[in-house]
């Protein structure tokens, strides 16, 4: 079952490159525009049945992987039973189909896979939670890298902030984030392009901020559905120990947060949007941690909170 926003695009694979970069120290996105290239530049390529490879978004906020119907469709997988998708905004029924699924060298048999319009979740298919069990996501944004390597013990980059996290739903969550002080609860959501909290934490961001300006939106739903959302700058946010600027962020009663029983606590699901602010995000299944690498000029300008 999908829980949280699908749609991100990525690409690569365990070190494999978009394009030649000139060496020059990391400069995060300053506007969503920035973020959304970077969004869609990050994909890893999946094998389905021999065939591919195919771009398939990687969703860390979904616990159930899918395809396109444009491309089951193509390559005449076998409809099978359907299923309960859970989505950011509701949950609908959805079909499924069986394939082995080829993933950086490796094939994982008897993969289960829903089938949504391409439309819906941003390219051929989208790798889930149930296909990253002891794996390691690594994010490189500075090199606009995606990489997928399994189990072993990584080497580790002295700069890096290595968060110990603890999984709910099969997400990682994060333990060390807060609100001007105050702990929420954080997941890393890959698949979701902007960053999306619940109403708990907006009002504990404009009890701080009531001038704080605001402004309505919609947030899609991989399962089509729609959600009314408020955005607002949510000043005072540490992720990783690193002090964030004011930057805009959705806020909304998703079905995410309730499926989690998380309407009364402060909690977050953290985009590419804010996941961009690092030059590194490591994503350990394997370890149960998430290591963050700060930009080299802040680290040199001391940018934490």
């Amino acid at each position: 079952m999908c829980a949280g926003p699908a749609g991100a695009m990525v690409e690569g694979i365990t070190g494999s490159r978009l394009s030649p970069m000139v060496e020059q120290p990391y400069a995060p996105p300053t506007n969503l525009s920035g973020v959304a290239d970077i969004y869609r530049r990050m994909t890893v390529p999946i094998h389905i049945d021999g065939q591919g490879p195919f771009a398939f978004v990687v969703d860390t906020g979904a616990n159930q992987s899918v395809v396109s119907e444009e491309l089951a469709a193509k390559l005449r997988l076998p409809l099978d039973a359907s299923a309960l998708l859970n989505g950011v905004a509701g949950a609908q029924m959805a079909p499924t189909t069986i394939a082995a699924l080829g993933i950086g060298g490796r094939t994982k048999l008897g993969a289960v896979l829903s089938i949504l319009p391409a439309a819906a979740i941003g390219g051929a298919g989208m790798l889930g939670l149930d296909q990253l069990e002891g794996e390691r996501l690594t994010l490189d944004f500075r090199d606009q890298t995606l990489s997928v390597e399994h189990g072993g013990r990584p080497w580790r980059d002295p700069d890096d902030i290595t968060v110990k996290a603890h999984r709910r739903n099969g997400q990682l969550t994060l333990v060390d984030a807060d609100l001007a002080g105050v702990p929420i609860i954080a997941f890393l959501d890959s698949g979701a392009q902007n960053t999306i909290g619940n109403l708990a934490l907006r009002n504990l961001a404009l009890a701080r901020h009531p001038t704080s300006s605001r402004m309505e939106t919609l947030i899609l739903s991989a399962t089509g559905q729609t959600i009314s959302a408020q955005m607002a700058d949510l000043p005072h946010l540490r992720v990783g120990g690193m002090g964030l600027p004011n930057w805009p962020v959705a806020f909304a009663d998703l079905h995410t947060f309730t499926m989690w029983d998380l309407t009364n606590k402060p909690a977050i699901l953290i985009g590419v949007d804010i996941l961009t602010r690092f030059e590194s995000v490591c994503l350990d299944f394997a370890r149960d941690e998430v290591r963050f690498r700060l930009p080299k000029a802040q680290v040199e300008r001391t940018f934490h909170s």
